[in-house]
């Protein structure tokens, strides 16, 4: 098709962008035009050069359409045509645009009345030029600069009357095209700051003489006002200690202080930490002081331990196909701990410390992979805080196991508004699924919903398990049920780290099952699913080192045959993908992870390589729906890509007529 040379008779624009909620797919834009007469249908063409349109889409008899899967942090160009009986127009004039902004979270994510403060706001489809806008009244933004298309950092004045809860913030692009992320950002009433903590705690007796004491505030503070005469550290006499220079220092985050004495603290000796408080004293970033000081009413003593304790004697026993438990020795009291990892990954998990001083040190590791070799190191700090910790790591590798491990990310599930995939670190896949603030559900009537299907290989028990975070006490727990059976809530204990915590269990046949996740309080979140038969398995497996998917497979097309379907793909680029898995579903789904469905094929390849597969033995008129996920060489699952082709007969001519007569 040639390019029109002339004024197009068709005119059309990229529509007022509309708000964007956080369940919105990624890469969507809306196009619109004027209708060309006499047309019976229109196709979208676009690609990413100028008069290059490698990609199509028909859209039929309408004047604007939303295209869902353009790819992120690119320019696209676009034109129309019109098309009747008679056949295809030539292009419509040419317009380009990114995506539309996504907004997924802002850091920090909340500020008090009368702070100015630099916000991150963090998602993606930030092009050069765009703006930024905070719905709730009395935040003002004072300036933006875009360092990636994933985040711009904002200069942000929150009025000392600004409107109290959550606001939605806006990007917009220079051509008009806004996406908004839904009370990502948090107004909070001015609140006077509190010490929540020290560290040396009050009464703490054998405190190292070399000790740095700090102070944890409820929120961040005014560095100016953190000095050595608001943030002190008193002898037994009341008499102020000398800090070094640069002390106090406050943390990043403006939420801790840590003093540095000018020299060692006298050993046996009784210290308190005071801060002073009032208008004189520390305050918070919006000019909040403290309504009264604080100060350690018995203080803490010191002792002039300066030795690591000595570790020997590591060895693994007890070893299984999921646990195993590992001993030591140390010439002194100590805290326990060991940091695992399987052999030829670079990142190790920890066991939660073990803050009990023992001198035999015996630590369970639980929820290991069967048949896997493990290296690992003991550490152990004693009461003054020397750690030690043994090198070179020692080895052990655990038996098989009968039962079943399904594991599966909550973010490939099938999302029902308001439950939502966002990004995030520490999890696995670097993305988790949660509900926004103020979409609280019931078990009759959940806020959003997460459904998965999975491929059980055996009937029995089987156990639910699910990674979880709380922010709070109010947003820590979701609904789980099975086979759309009766929701129980789910509580993630304690708040603040992601737990794994145990759901029912359920008596299941072999085959297809669903699994779904529903929101019940506002923001609780979940990262990773598990159902095992193993009845005394407790999985404890933590998202370090590469956590972060292969780009999925593209171009992934099915072509519908005689009882076959033919299946070809493109394996990412990515240098750690190792190999791609396909499963299918005749029920209409579409798998939603490498357990969901049925087996197709497991192709081990290269990065970047087309492959195909013939898929036979099918039965003529059923829908087959495919999966296709790429893994990468650590394990993580990419998001699927999907096709869908139904086997027919090959047609047959008709028989020959038959009775052939002469009549009357």
């Amino acid at each position: 098709m040639s390019r029109l040379s002339a004024p197009s008779r068709i005119a059309f624009a990229v529509a007022a962008a509309l708000l964007l909620s956080s369940a919105a797919l990624a890469g969507d834009l809306h196009l619109a035009w004027d209708a060309s007469p006499g047309a019976t249908g229109y196709r979208v063409y676009y690609g990413t050069a100028p008069g290059s349109y490698p990609q199509s889409v028909d859209v039929g008899n309408v004047t604007e359409t939303t295209l869902t899967t353009l790819g992120d942090c690119t320019e696209w160009y676009f034109a129309v045509t019109a098309y009747n009986d008679a056949g295809e127009s030539g292009y419509s004039n040419e317009v380009a645009s990114w995506p539309r902004p996504i907004v997924t979270s802002t850091s920090p994510s909340a500020a008090e009345q009368g702070r100015r403060l630099d916000v991150a706001i963090n998602g993606t489809n930030f092009r050069t030029g765009s703006t930024v806008a905070f719905s709730a009244a009395g935040v003002t933004v004072n300036g933006s600069t875009i360092g990636s298309c994933t985040q711009i950092v904002s200069d942000v004045s929150v009025g000392a009357s600004a409107t109290v809860g959550a606001s939605n913030v806006s990007v917009t692009h220079p051509n008009g095209v806004t996406g908004t992320g839904a009370g990502v950002f948090t107004v909070q009433a001015a609140v006077p700051p509190t010490v929540q903590s020290t560290s040396p705690v009050d009464g703490a007796t054998g405190v190292s003489v070399a000790v740095h004491p700090t102070v944890t505030f409820s929120e961040a503070m005014d560095p100016a006002s953190v000095t050595a005469s608001t943030v002190r550290l008193l002898d037994s006499g009341g008499a102020a200690v000398a800090q070094a220079a640069g002390s106090p220092a406050l943390s990043a985050n403006g939420t801790v202080a840590t003093i540095t004495p000018a020299a060692s603290l006298a050993q046996g000796a009784t210290y308190k930490i005071d801060v002073v408080g009032g208008t004189s004293g520390v305050k918070d970033l919006a000019g909040h002081g403290m309504t009264s000081g604080f100060r350690q009413s018995t203080g803490f003593s010191t002792v002039g331990d300066t030795t690591a304790p000595a570790i020997s004697n590591v060895q693994s026993s007890q070893v299984a196909g999921t646990s195993a438990q590992i001993t030591w020795t140390t010439n002194e009291a100590s805290d326990s701990r060991v940091e695992y990892r399987k052999s030829g990954t670079s990142a190790y998990q920890s066991t939660t410390l073990d803050a009990t001083a023992v001198t035999s040190h015996s630590v369970a590791l639980q929820g290991l992979a069967p048949q896997t070799a493990y290296q690992y190191h003991v550490v152990s700090s004693d009461a003054a805080g020397n750690t030690s910790t043994s090198s070179p790591d020692d080895t052990f590798t655990t038996t098989s196991s009968p039962y079943a491990y399904l594991r599966f990310e909550a973010e490939a599930g099938t999302l029902v508004s308001p439950m939502r995939r966002s990004s995030g670190t520490g999890v696995f896949g670097e993305a988790y699924v949660d509900t926004p603030a103020g979409s609280n559900g019931t078990a009759n009537s959940p806020a959003g919903t997460a459904t998965f299907g999975v491929n059980l290989p055996s009937a029995g028990t089987w156990y639910l398990w699910v990674r979880m975070y709380g922010p709070g006490s109010s947003s820590n727990a979701m609904f789980e049920s099975v086979d759309g059976g009766s929701r129980a809530a789910m509580t993630a204990t304690p708040t603040g780290s992601w737990v794994w915590i145990a759901g029912r269990s359920y008596s299941l046949s072999t085959g297809q099952h669903s699994v779904e996740l529903g929101g019940n309080e506002a923001q609780a979140r979940a990262d990773r699913i598990l159902l095992t038969n193993d009845p005394g398995f407790v999985p404890t497996e933590q998202a370090v080192g590469d956590v972060q998917p292969t780009q999925p497979v593209s171009a992934f097309t099915g072509s519908a045959g005689d009882a076959r379907v033919d299946l070809a793909w493109t394996n990412p680029a990515d240098g750690d993908f190792v190999r791609t898995v396909i499963r299918y579903r005749t029920d209409g789904k579409y798998p939603t992870s490498p357990v969901d469905g049925l087996a197709v094929a497991d192709r081990p390849a290269s990065p970047g390589t087309n492959d195909a597969f013939a898929h036979t033995g099918l039965t003529n008129g059923v829908t087959y729906s495919y999966s296709a996920f790429a893994i990468d060489a650590s394990g993580n699952v990419a998001d699927r890509a999907t096709a869908q082709a139904t086997p027919q007969p090959t047609p047959q001519p008709p028989p020959a007529p038959g009775n052939l007569r002469v009549t009357p």
